[in-house]
C-alpha cells in the first residue's frame, strides 16, 4: 500500500531573517511526531518529512516527495509554539503554489491550528484537497483509508473540502484521550538533527543537540485574550499525559540518542499538582544529567517544588510577564491570582537556582512609550538570564483577533507574512497610542540594547562564561531587517487615523 507522507515546509529565511542561523533553534515539529505515531499505530505506513530541520528547499522537497509516490501528502502548519501555525502559512502558501504546478498523483491536505479557525480560506490560499480540522488524529486515518479504499468522504470526521465549488466541512470528532497516542517514532524524527535554544545551552553554547522536545499535557485552562494555544482543540482544555508515559519517553531520549537538552513544550507545566512530584519522583530514580525547560505563570510555583525540579535538571523556567504596568496588562485576560507577587516568583526561582526567561509583549492596546519603557526597566532591574520582547499579534482564533477586526482596529489580514514576530514584513498591532512601526522600533531597540549592556554581559559571563557572553553580544548586534522600519517606507500605509482606525490597507 502507498505510504502517507507528513511533511513540514522550509521558509525559515523569511519567518526568522538573520536569526535563522547560528542564534535560531531548530525544534522537532510535535503534533507531526504525534500524528505519525497514531496513524502508523493504525496500520498506516508513515514517512515524516522534516524540510526545516533538513533545509530542503521547496524544489528539493517537492521532488523528494513526487519520487516516493505517496497516496497522500499532510503539510504540516504547526511548529513548536501555538503562533507558529499562522507564522508558517506564508510559506506554505508558496510552498503549494510550487506543488501545484506539477502533475500529482497523490491528494493533499494541510493540518494545523491556524486553517482549523480558518478552513475554508485557509484551502482557498493553498489550494490543497483537503483541511484536517481538530487535533486530526482519527480524521487523518479515516481519510487515508477511505481513499486508500475508494470510499465516500462524508463520514470522515473533521474534514473540510471543495465539492462542486462549494466547502463542506464536516463535525469534528472527539477529543482522544493522550495516552492512546503512542509515542514519538524517534527514530524517524532524530534528535541528533535538531538544536536548542541558545539561552537553554548558555553554559555550554558549543552543544546545543542532540535536542528533542516533550509533553505532559494539552492545552490551557486560561482565557488570556492573545493566545491561540487552543485552537487545535476548538475549545478551551487541558489534558494530561500519564507522567509515566512522559518519563519512559524521556528513558528513550536519554538512553537511545544521549539527549540532556529537553524542551517541556506544555503552555503550563509547572502547577500546583501532585503530578509534578510525579514527575520528579521518577526522575530522581534515574538520576538523569537533564539540562531541561519550560513554561510556568507566575502563580503556579511555589518554593518547594522549585527545588525539586531544579534538582532533577529543570534549568531554565520561561514566565509570561507581559506588562509590568497594571492597567496594561489587565487587558490580556490573564486572571493571575492577586494573592500572588512578581517579585517573589522571581526570588523563589533564584533561590532555586533557576534561570528565568522573561517573556514581554510590546504593544498591548494600552501600551504607550513610557509603559513600554517601563517593563523595559523592570527587565533590566532583575537581570534576567533571558528575555523575549514580543512584539502583540492578533492571531485567528483569538478574541484579540474578533475584536479587533470586529472593532476595525485592524482589517482582514491578506498577507500571513507581516505575522513573523524575525521576519522582514513583520507588522505588529498598532496600540492606542503608537502605531505599528513604532511599536517595532521600540521593540527592537530594547532587545539589541540589553544585551550590549555592560551588566547584562558581565552577569552572563560570570554565570555562563566568556563564550556565552561572546555568543549574545554577536546576537545583540545583529540587526533585524525590517521593511516598516527601513529609510524611506510609507509609513501612511500603515498609519492610523484619530479614532485608530486603518487609512490605508496595503500592507494587508
Amino acid at each position: 500500500m502507498k505510504d502517507l507522507i507528513l511533511a513540514t515546509v522550509n521558509d525559515k529565511i523569511n519567518s526568522y531573517g538573520v536569526t535563522s542561523g547560528e542564534f535560531a533553534a531548530i525544534a522537532p515539529n510535535i503534533p507531526m511526531g504525534l500524528l505519525d505515531a497514531y496513524v502508523t499505530g493504525q496500520g498506516i505506513s508513515s514517512i515524516i518529512m522534516d524540510a526545516d530541520a533538513d533545509n530542503l528547499s521547496f524544489e528539493v522537497e517537492i521532488e523528494k516527495i513526487i519520487d516516493s509516490k505517496p497516496l497522500l501528502v499532510g503539510i504540516i502548519i504547526s511548529g513548536s509554539n501555538p503562533s507558529a501555525s499562522t507564522q508558517t502559512m506564508g510559506g506554505v502558501i508558496k510552498f503549494f503554489k510550487e506543488l501545484n504546478r506539477r502533475e500529482l498523483s497523490f491528494s493533499t491536505f494541510i493540518y494545523g491550528g491556524h486553517p482549523t479557525v480558518l478552513p475554508e480560506r485557509s484551502l482557498k490560499e493553498t489550494g490543497a484537497d483537503y483541511v484536517v480540522c481538530g487535533e486530526g488524529y482519527e480524521t487523518v486515518t479515516q481519510l487515508y483509508k477511505c481513499l486508500a479504499e475508494n470510499l465516500p468522504l462524508d463520514k470522515v470526521p473533521g474534514l473540510g473540502f471543495f465539492e462542486k465549488d462549494v466547502f463542506r466541512m464536516t463535525p469534528t470528532p472527539p477529543l482522544i484521550d493522550l495516552d492512546d497516542i503512542p509515542q514519538i517514532r524517534w527514530d524517524q524524527m532524530n534528535p541528533n538533527k535538531y538544536k536548542a535554544h541558545n539561552w537553554h545551552c548558555f553554559d555550554d553554547i558549543e552543544n546545543r543537540t542532540p535536542y528533542a522536545i516533550i509533553h505532559t499535557n494539552q492545552g490551557c485552562p486560561y482565557p488570556c485574550e492573545f493566545c491561540c494555544i487552543n485552537n487545535l482543540f476548538e475549545k478551551r482544555t487541558f489534558r494530561f499525559r500519564s507522567m509515566k508515559k512522559v518519563v519512559e519517553e524521556i528513558d528513550v531520549l536519554v538512553n537511545e540518542y544521549g539527549v540532556k537538552n529537553l524542551k517541556i513544550l506544555d503552555e503550563l507545566f509547572v502547577i500546583k499538582h501532585p503530578r509534578i512530584d510525579e514527575f520528579c519522583d521518577l526522575l530522581d530514580e534515574r538520576g538523569y544529567d537533564l539540562n531541561m525547560w519550560c513554561f510556568a505563570r507566575v502563580d503556579s510555583v511555589t518554593p518547594r517544588i522549585l527545588k525539586r525540579l531544579k534538582k532533577v535538571g529543570l534549568n531554565w523556567i520561561a514566565y509570561g510577564f507581559e506588562s509590568i504596568d497594571e492597567e496594561v496588562f489587565s487587558t490580556t485576560n490573564k486572571r493571575v491570582k492577586k494573592t500572588s507577587s512578581v517579585q517573589e516568583t522571581i526570588d523563589m526561582t533564584r533561590d532555586a537556582g533557576i534561570n528565568i526567561v522573561a517573556d514581554v509583549i510590546a504593544g498591548l492596546w494600552l501600551d504607550n512609550e513610557e509603559t513600554i519603557l517601563k517593563t523595559r526597566d523592570f527587565l533590566y532591574a532583575n537581570n534576567f538570564e533571558f528575555v523575549n520582547i514580543y512584539p502583540c499579534f492578533a492571531y485567528p482564533g483569538t478574541p484579540l483577533y474578533d475584536s479587533y477586526i470586529r472593532d476595525g482596529i485592524i482589517p482582514v489580514p491578506t498577507n500571513w507574512d507581516t505575522y513573523g514576530l524575525y521576519s522582514y514584513d513583520t507588522i505588529p498591532l498598532p496600540t492606542k497610542h503608537l502605531n505599528p512601526d513604532e511599536v517595532l522600533r521600540l521593540r527592537d531597540e530594547i532587545f539589541s540594547s540589553y544585551y550590549q549592556d555592560e551588566k547584562i554581559l558581565n552577569m552572563i559571563e560570570e554565570k555562563f562564561g566568556i563564550k556565552a557572553r561572546d555568543h549574545v553580544k554577536r546576537m545583540a548586534e545583529t540587526p533585524l531587517k525590517r521593511k516598516i522600519l527601513e529609510p524611506g517606507y510609507d509609513a501612511s500605509k500603515i498609519r492610523y487615523d484619530a479614532n485608530n482606525k486603518f487609512v490605508k490597507l496595503a500592507n494587508y
